[in-house]
């Protein structure tokens, strides 16, 4: 199904069968091996346009709207977490360096 695929499509990546991230593919091409490869615009790395190439044997198929949204908002969550672990963390380092300040 990959020789089907064009840039600008939107792609699933599975290991085993599971969706493992969802993206965009930017270019495909063939190494002088025969390995293709793939050069793909991940949803978890769409603010640093990032586009990691993927050299191994990828089962990557096209995704629905639907994988990536959902994908979108299983990274909404963990970013969530991640700013209120974050904003935790912060209280606790500025304590720290007062206090260092303190004894320093």
């Amino acid at each position: 199904m990959a020789e089907q695929l064009k840039p600008g499509d939107y792609i699933g990546l599975y290991i085993d069968n599971v969706l493992i991230y969802t993206g965009v593919l930017k270019d495909q091409g063939v190494m002088e091996s025969g390995r293709k490869v793939y050069q793909v615009l991940l949803v978890k790395n769409i603010f640093q346009r990032n586009f990691p190439e993927i050299h191994f044997d990828a089962d990557i198929r096209p995704a629905t709207w639907e994988q990536v949204q959902a994908e979108i908002k299983r990274l909404k969550i963990k970013l969530q977490k991640n700013l209120e672990q974050l904003e935790e963390d912060v209280e606790q380092l500025i304590t720290e360096k007062e206090l260092h300040n303190i004894i320093g």
